[in-house]
């Protein structure tokens, strides 16, 4: 009997063979496929650590699986489009919004810093500049107010010193109490004490002082003149020397630096009345009027004079109730008559004392009626302002 082919033997042989090489080829690729798939990333985000077992292929990947977002305000390396390795280290710093007031000016900063004292570095700002918050502070991802003072010098004048000094103060009023400088209730500040300190400036602090202040002051005395008809006109006597009296002044007074600025009067009151000086003045006439010789003299009527001292009166403005003030006047003086004299030397109508003064108004004088009138009417303007105020005058004293 002939033997059995062995043909398919071979064959089951061969596929048995094949079958386990393959399941030997799968598992020594496995490992392979696996190292791709499952991968152990160290991710630091804003300076903290933490191992992260991912899957994703890329950096933003990795940082989105792990819970953060990613915004265009944030650092990240390596890029977020990178591929990511097994073992590889994913550096995150998230953006911070800063609002600065620096120096009183507002202006908005991004960082990535996590710490204030990271942020102010970066920020170029120096461990001697005054900050709102402490340094050591982890910065929120929110915004944060900051305030950032620079040194400043500056120069207080006071209390009669200068001083320099440098300060971050965020007022005037923190710089003079920070010198132990109190400021008092009146006293003045050259600059308002809550304006912000600038560099180079000057404060002034004045010291003002109010307070009340009395004197004793003397009082002048009044004179009363008594007319004394047993006198001769033009003399006078002294009945009672008169005596000053005294008063207490009472004024409001300012101090600035030690001086006196200003002072307001509140109240006066009399202690001592002073007693009037008494003067008499005579009003007899020791000679009468009369009427002297010129040679080759006209002598005008007291018509004619008054007719010409009527328009010299209108010349200058004056109606009839100054001419008639004139012409009593005059009526009581010379009876207006040119070349009237008395034994006190007095002549003409407007008796001038010495006559002669009446030179001024013409070389005729002696004679000329228009020429006296003239200066008399000069004479009253520039004494009494009227004739009205000159005959006043006369009737208080009998002379004018």
């Amino acid at each position: 009997m002939p033997p059995a082919p062995e043909e398919p033997r071979s064959v089951l042989r061969s596929f048995k063979y094949g079958l386990y090489g393959a399941v030997l080829a799968g598992l020594t690729a496995a490992p392979v496929v696996w190292n791709s798939v499952d991968k152990t990333v160290n991710l630091v985000v804003d300076g903290r650590a933490r191992t992260v077992h991912t899957t994703a292929q890329d950096v933003g990947q990795v940082v989105r699986s792990a819970g953060f977002r990613i915004t265009g305000h944030d650092l990240i390396a390596p890029a977020a489009s990178a591929h990511v390795k097994d073992g590889a280290r994913i550096v995150l710093r998230r953006g911070r919004l800063l609002h600065l007031d620096v120096d009183g000016k507002r202006t908005d900063v991004w960082t990535t810093a996590p710490t204030v004292a990271e942020a102010l570095t970066e920020l170029g700002y120096s461990a001697g500049d005054f900050v709102s918050v402490s340094r050591a502070r982890r910065l929120p991802l929110g915004a944060t107010d900051l305030a950032i003072r620079t040194p400043r010098l500056i120069t207080v004048v006071h209390d009669g010193r200068r001083e320099q000094v440098t300060t971050t103060d965020a007022t005037v009023g923190a710089v003079l109490a920070d010198l132990d400088i109190q400021v008092g209730p009146s006293d003045r500040v050259s600059v308002p004490t809550d304006s912000l300190p600038q560099a180079g400036e000057t404060i002034r602090l004045q010291r003002v002082a109010k307070k009340t202040l009395t004197k004793t002051v003397a009082v002048p005395f009044p004179t009363v003149r008594r007319q004394d008809p047993t006198m001769r006109v033009g003399t006078t006597k002294v009945v009672s020397p008169g005596k000053k009296g005294t008063a207490r002044i009472t004024y409001a007074v300012v101090y600035i630096d030690g001086k006196l600025a200003g002072q307001t009067r509140l109240r006066s009151v009399v202690v001592a009345k002073p007693s009037p000086r008494v003067v008499k003045v005579g009003t007899k006439r020791v000679a009468t009027v009369t009427t002297v010789s010129v040679p080759n003299a006209p002598a005008p009527d007291p018509g004619t004079a008054k007719a010409i001292a009527r328009q010299l009166l209108a010349a200058r403005g004056w109606g009839s109730a100054q001419y008639d003030c004139l012409v009593t006047l005059w009526d009581h003086e010379s009876g207006w008559r040119v070349h009237a004299a008395n034994g006190s030397g007095a002549y003409g109508i407007p008796q001038a004392l010495p006559g002669s003064k009446m030179g001024s108004a013409g070389p005729d004088w002696q004679n000329n009626a228009e020429t006296q009138i003239k200066w008399g009417l000069g004479y009253i303007a520039s004494r009494y302002g009227t004739p009205c105020g000159a005959w006043s005058s006369w009737q208080g004293n009998g002379w004018y």
